[in-house]
């Protein structure tokens, strides 16, 4: 029988350093991680006498030794570290980084929660108190001669309590000194770039981005991977570090000049900047930048699920994942649920699914979408027996779907050619945004044209104007606080994080000012893309329910109000101070929405209508399942 590997490998290089690696590797000792893990040591050709201090470390059963020649750099031993490794996460140590109590739990914890998590690093603070790493701001000097492309800490210079520093962060990059790197992301990159980052114990200015360090957490972003700050993680890093009176001043000048270039060289057109600095002076933040809060994942979906940069298996059939699942909740008003469909059957590529979910329809809803998922191996069905509200169906969708990007979509709309795509590029363009929505005929806000020059009842011409409109507004994206629940992708990262739409207000009114409100708390944006065009027929609610509809929304304002503290008082669509809605940030407790448990609901193909009612039924019926925190 085979014994299991390590959790954690934990990777220290050095050449002459071994005052600093002394300290490294007391502490190591002093505050081992308190899970399985093995400790890897390569020393590249050391005269001072490292290799003794290292050899009498012998009777560590955790410690590995490997003794490296080829005087290659520092970034190709920890690459060699990388390969004799054993873990699913390596720990990335310069010597001279001295951990403090419990540093190995807020990053471990990180990865094992989330999965979309490539990278994870923490506060590094120096012997005087001040911050020198807590999570890195990318930055583009517009200087006379030549554009350069840095990274830097935030806070950089602040005490170690600095209130900014004590949230964690989803950034761009993170310090190469001491991070911890999923191995299976680490080894999909091709490890550290050995062009770069090569010298040993170069001196480095306080908060600077290490070169080899930015470049790998950039190779991790543009795959898909997120690098994540956490503060409770705290280490000291020592001057004695910066100190090797052996080293060439005049040769670590030029190489560090060597590795500014190829980083900008690299990057320079592929990333957007966090920051920039003018040639004037000043810094200026960038609205395209990507810091934000990170939240915890408080749903576990399957590993699959955040693929990055490929399309895997599902793991009960291998069959291959759509990329985006769009749901659809209906409830009578067939007429227009036929045209809805049509739309998407035409204009949606095949490798997407589409989820149809009745409310207790009663006008042949139930049998039409049953035949679809006959015909249609890309559709699913779920029966509810009676209308449970918009909000529940919404989340039996999100809770059956496969697909990375999940898109509810009314069933009183109809999509244009393309319409999917589009948003799916917008998605993946803009990593800090979770909500998307396109552009309309008729919803309040910005997404509605001033002018559709299409027939709206009869649909002529509408074709060709979203084309017109996307030809004219190609890849433009424009923030906002709301978007209208007519067309909405989710992300499924966002979706882990906030999860559903709030039920409680049951058959639809502000459920999607509320999903919209908690995901900007999280910490993801809310974009309208403009070269997306979908039309909207107006509200069929309204029309199907009559007088009792406006009463209906009235009465949703008033659940609106008391959950985000709005004085009561306030009018339907009266100004609201969104400062105090937003103030604490996000709370799981209050935030998160637990889905159903939607697996029996889900049918398709040939199954029988029968089985389907009553599988839905059981599934709607069922208790929510609790939140699962990372589970």
């Amino acid at each position: 029988m085979i014994a299991p590997g390590p959790l954690l490998s934990v990777v220290v290089v050095c050449r002459n350093q071994m005052n600093a690696l002394k300290f490294t590797m007391i502490t190591l000792r002093d505050q081992p991680p308190p899970v399985a893990h093995e400790v890897i040591v390569v020393d590249q050709g050391s005269t001072d006498g490292t290799a003794q201090f290292l050899s009498g470390l012998d009777d560590n059963p955790h410690l590995k030794l490997v003794s490296d020649d080829t005087n290659e750099g520092r970034t190709a031993a920890r690459n060699r570290g990388a390969r004799a490794s054993r873990g699913r996460f390596l720990m990335f140590l310069d010597p001279g980084v001295v951990l403090g109590p419990h540093w190995s739990l807020p990053l471990l914890e990180t990865m094992e929660k989330d999965p979309l998590v490539g990278a994870v690093a923490g506060k590094i603070i120096l012997q005087d108190g001040r911050i020198d790493h807590a999570g890195l701001a990318l930055l583009k000097w517009d200087l006379p001669r030549r554009t350069r492309l840095t990274g830097r800490s935030l806070h950089a210079g602040r005490p170690a309590d600095a209130a900014g520093s004590l949230r964690p962060l989803a950034v761009q990059a993170l310090a190469g000194e001491a991070m911890l790197v999923r191995a299976a992301a680490f080894f999909a990159v091709g490890g550290f770039d050995e062009g770069m980052g090569r010298e040993f114990s170069r001196p480095k200015p306080m908060a600077d981005g290490e070169p080899a360090g930015l470049d790998l957490s950039l190779r991790l972003g543009v795959r898909g991977w997120l690098c994540v700050y956490r503060p409770e993680s705290v280490m000291t890093r020592l001057r004695t570090a910066e100190n090797d009176p052996g080293l060439d001043a005049r040769h670590l000048e030029l190489t560090a000049a060597d590795d500014q270039v190829l980083l900008t060289a690299t990057w320079l057109d592929r990333v957007r900047p966090d920051f920039v600095v003018p040639e004037d002076g000043g810094v200026l933040p960038q609205e395209g930048g990507g810091i934000r809060p990170w939240v915890e994942p408080c749903l576990a979906f399957p590993y699959g699920d955040y693929h990055h940069g490929r399309n895997p298996g599902t793991p009960d059939t291998g069959v291959m994942a759509p990329v985006a699942s769009v749901i659809v909740p209906t409830c009578n008003a067939l007429d227009y649920t036929r045209l809805c469909v049509e739309a998407l059957l035409s204009h949606t590529d095949p490798r997407h699914e589409i989820i149809f979910i009745d409310n207790g329809s009663t006008d042949g809803t139930p049998d039409f979408l049953q035949g679809l998922a006959r015909d249609h191996r890309r559709v699913r069905v779920i029966l509810n027996g009676d209308n449970s509200g918009f909000a529940r169906a919404c989340n039996l969708g999100l809770a059956a779907a496969h697909g990375r990007h999940l898109v509810l979509m009314g069933s009183d709309t109809i999509v244009t050619p393309d319409w999917l795509e589009r948003l799916l590029d917008a998605a993946e363009r803009n990593p800090r945004a979770g909500l998307l929505g396109p552009v309309t005929n008729d919803v309040t806000g910005i997404q509605q044209l001033p002018a559709a020059a299409y027939d709206h009842e009869s649909l002529a011409g509408l074709d060709e104007f979203a084309a017109l409109e996307a030809a004219a507004h190609a890849g433009e994206v424009e923030p906002t606080l709301h978007l209208a629940g007519l067309c909405l992708l989710v992300k499924r990262e966002l979706l882990a994080r906030i999860g559903g739409l709030d039920e409680a207000f049951a058959l639809g009114g502000h459920e999607d000012n509320d999903y919209c409100l908690r995901a900007h708390l999280a910490g993801y944006r809310s974009l309208v893309v403009r070269d997306v065009f979908v039309h909207c027929f107006g509200s069929l609610a309204a029309a199907t329910a009559g007088a009792d509809f406006e009463a209906q929304v009235r009465r949703q304002w008033s659940v609106f109000k008391a959950k985000w503290g709005i004085p009561s008082e306030t009018p339907f669509n009266g100004r609201v101070e969104l400062g105090a809605l937003l103030a604490g940030g996000f709370d799981a407790d209050r935030h998160f929405q637990p889905l159903p448990s939607a697996a029996a609901a889900v049918a398709g193909g040939a199954a029988g209508a029968r089985a389907v009612a009553e599988a839905a039924r059981a599934a709607a019926l069922a208790p929510a399942e609790p939140a699962t925190c990372g589970g």
